[in-house]
C-alpha cells in the first residue's frame, strides 16, 4: 500500500474516532494526561505536540507554564477543538526546520503508526527537537488482546489501532542523536490476559475483542463479531480473572523524557 493511501486511512480512521470521542470523562485519562504534563521541562518554551488529538494535553500544559505550544494532527475533526496554534500535518512529514521546538511531545501516537510512517516519524520528532522529546505509549502492551474480527470484510485489527508494543528496554532505542534520560511506569494497574488461554479463546471459540461503535479499520464496518463457542469464551474468561490476571497487572503507561546528545 502507498504512503498516500496509508494516510488516507489514517486520516478518515482518526476522523470517525473524534467525531465519536468526548471530551476527557474518566479518572484513568485524566491521570495521564496530568502526569504528562507534569514531565514538562519548565526550561522547555517552545513545543510542539505531534498527535495532539483534541488538544487535551496542550491545555494542561499551557495552564501549567507560560510557552508557545503547537498542536499538530492528522485529523481536522480532532484540531477543531483545539484553541490556539495548530497544524494539520502527517508526523512522517513535520513541516518545521530543523531544531525548530525546545521540546517535542508525543502521547499515545507511536503505537498507531503504520511501519513506514514510525520510522519517519521518529526520525521528523528527532530533527525538529533542539533539546527535549517526551513520548507516553502503552507500557507492555499484549496487542493480541484487544484483537477484533470484522464480520464484514474478515479482517483482523486492533480496537484501538495499535501496530507495536513498547517495554523500557524498547524506550531508549527510539530516537537518534537523543538518550533516554527518565522513564516511569505510570497509571492504573491493568491485567493481562494468559497467552495460552487467549489462543484457545480466539481460534478455537471464535471469541475476539468487541466494543460499541469500533469501526473496522479497513472496511469502516461496525458490525460486531459474534464467537463461534460463546460459552467457551465465557470459561476462558472467567479462568484469566479468576486465577491468572491477578498476578501479572502492568502500570498502563510508559513515560520517557529524552535530551539531545551533544
Amino acid at each position: 500500500m502507498s504512503t498516500r493511501r496509508t494516510l488516507e486511512l489514517e486520516q478518515g480512521f482518526y476522523d470517525q474516532h473524534w467525531n465519536s470521542t468526548g471530551q476527557i470523562s474518566h479518572a484513568r485519562e485524566l491521570e495521564r494526561v496530568e502526569l504528562t504534563a507534569s514531565a514538562v521541562p519548565s526550561e522547555c518554551k517552545l513545543i510542539l505536540d505531534v498527535g495532539c488529538g483534541d488538544g487535551r494535553l496542550c491545555e494542561v500544559i499551557r495552564r501549567r507554564q507560560e510557552c508557545f505550544l503547537v498542536g499538530l494532527d492528522l485529523s481536522m475533526t480532532a484540531l477543531r477543538r483545539l484553541p490556539g496554534p495548530k497544524c494539520r500535518a502527517s508526523a512522517a512529514h513535520l513541516p518545521f526546520r530543523d531544531r525548530t521546538f525546545d521540546l517535542v511531545i508525543s502521547t499515545e501516537m507511536l503505537e498507531h503508526l503504520p511501519e513506514e510512517i514510525y520510522r519517519r516519524a521518529l526520525e521528523e520528532i528527532s530533527r525538529v527537537a533542539r533539546d527535549s522529546i517526551l513520548i507516553t505509549v502503552p507500557n507492555k502492551e499484549n496487542l493480541a488482546e484487544n484483537l477484533a474480527l470484522c464480520p464484514s470484510c474478515g479482517s483482523r485489527f486492533h480496537i484501538w489501532g495499535h501496530l507495536r508494543s513498547f517495554s523500557h528496554d524498547t524506550l531508549g532505542t527510539l530516537f537518534k542523536n537523543f538518550r533516554l534520560v527518565r522513564t516511569v511506569a505510570f497509571g492504573e494497574k491493568v491485567e493481562t490476559y494468559n497467552s495460552a488461554l487467549l489462543s484457545i479463546r480466539q481460534s478455537i471459540g471464535g471469541g475476539f475483542a468487541r466494543g460499541e461503535s469500533i469501526a473496522c479499520y479497513y472496511c469502516g464496518s461496525t458490525r460486531r463479531s459474534t464467537p463461534r463457542f460463546p460459552l467457551l469464551e465465557r470459561i476462558c474468561d472467567s479462568l484469566n480473572t479468576r486465577f491468572l490476571a491477578p498476578f501479572s497487572k502492568r502500570p498502563a503507561w510508559l513515560l520517557g523524557l529524552y535530551s539531545r546528545c551533544h
